[in-house]
């Protein structure tokens, strides 16, 4: 430590810090965990509480459970505050059974009910509500807060309802929404999308840094949120809707809200669809799109740089479509600061770029 003589103790403090206990630099972190075409996102706010977004597939020999499990422990965290389920298809809620054996979960945050009638869905949403009855349990709807300290958590969307009103900032006219055309049937009944419209979807801000996840809410409902007026206003980081499927990530979503960087938490081949590669592409405000994986679909025409991606082995097909890897995997972590700026690292590499704060 280099130490300056010459002047008082009291003096050289005063000159190199606002106060004798400077703290250090407070940070919201989030990491994009990857499980394969499921979704699971941590975010630590800055007084050390979690909110989990979604817990990824069951099963697996608690692939994704032990993998979210190593990134909240090398976060230092030892519970998760808050479980929020975007909605009841099993890659979201699955996983949350094993996870609870490896961490201790306080709150459960969803949409209240499925809307899916199939034995299958409903034996699974049965498994998970036993265990929501352990905690503490919210269901929640458009305009509600989650508490977390130093943070501001909305729910944009929920159920299949919007924001009446927009977030404070925002809510004027969407260009984007002229020419919007709404997806038919034979493009969004491919995903099951009864639940998928009822996602939940949440803006996470700290100080001036603005962050959305949208679950897997689809390209029409993402138009009430959206048209005519922007209910998000401008956002830092994009956390890329439903994997980056060609059902969502509307232009009048995507180009609106002006995102400085994306995050994609796609598999080898789920999400990562060509026409989502192309809206990302087509945003003037993006600098980068980072990606969990390689997406075969998009191929090298249409992928990020490798830097950016953090997983690149396509893993093992499975009948049903799905692509299982069982060894190490790497994920997105995002450092966010209060002044807007925020560093954004793939832990395979370590390769990184800081956003500066926002003019």
């Amino acid at each position: 430590m280099r130490i300056i003589t010459l002047l008082p103790l009291c003096l050289v403090l005063s000159l190199a810090f606002p106060s004798a206990q400077s703290e250090p630099d407070e940070t919201l972190d989030i990491y994009l965990i990857d499980v394969e075409g499921g979704e699971a996102t941590l975010f630590v706010g800055p007084a050390g509480e979690s909110l989990l977004v979604d817990a990824g597939w069951p099963g697996l020999e608690y692939r994704d459970a032990d993998r979210i499990a190593a990134v909240a422990r090398d976060a230092g965290v030892t519970q998760i505050d808050y479980l929020l389920v975007t909605h009841f298809h099993t890659d979201h809620m699955g996983g949350a059974m094993q996870l609870a054996e490896r961490l201790p979960i306080r709150h459960f945050i969803d949409h209240g009910e499925t809307v899916d009638t199939g034995e299958r869905q409903l034996a699974a949403f049965g498994v998970y509500t036993e265990l929501r009855s352990q905690g503490v349990h919210r269901a929640v709807v458009p305009g509600d807060t989650l508490p977390m300290a130093g943070l501001d958590v909305v729910i944009l969307a929920s159920g299949g309802e919007v924001l009446d009103a927009p977030l404070d900032g925002a809510g004027g006219p969407n260009p984007y929404c002229d020419g919007f055309m709404f997806q038919g049937e034979e493009i969004t009944s491919r995903y099951g999308n009864a639940e998928d419209d009822q996602s939940i979807a949440t803006f996470v801000g700290f100080g001036q840094f603005r962050s959305v996840i949208m679950g897997d809410l689809n390209w029409n409902q993402e138009h009430p949120l959206m048209c005519p007026d922007n209910k998000i206003g401008r956002v830092d980081l994009y956390l890329v809707s439903h994997h980056g499927s060609e059902t969502s990530g509307s232009e009048a979503l995507v180009h609106a809200i002006e995102p400085r960087a994306a995050a994609m938490n796609n598999g080898p081949r789920k999400g990562g669809a060509v026409q989502t590669f192309e809206i990302l592409a087509a945003a003037d405000s993006l600098e980068h799109l980072w990606q969990n994986h390689y997406s075969i679909p998009g191929g090298d025409a249409h992928n990020s740089p490798e830097q950016f991606i953090a997983n690149l082995e396509e893993g093992t097909p499975a009948p049903n479509g799905r692509t299982i890897h069982m060894g190490p995997s790497h994920s997105i972590h995002v450092a966010a600061r209060r002044d807007g700026s925020f560093t954004v690292t793939n832990s395979r590499n370590g390769f990184s770029r800081t956003y500066g704060p926002r003019e």
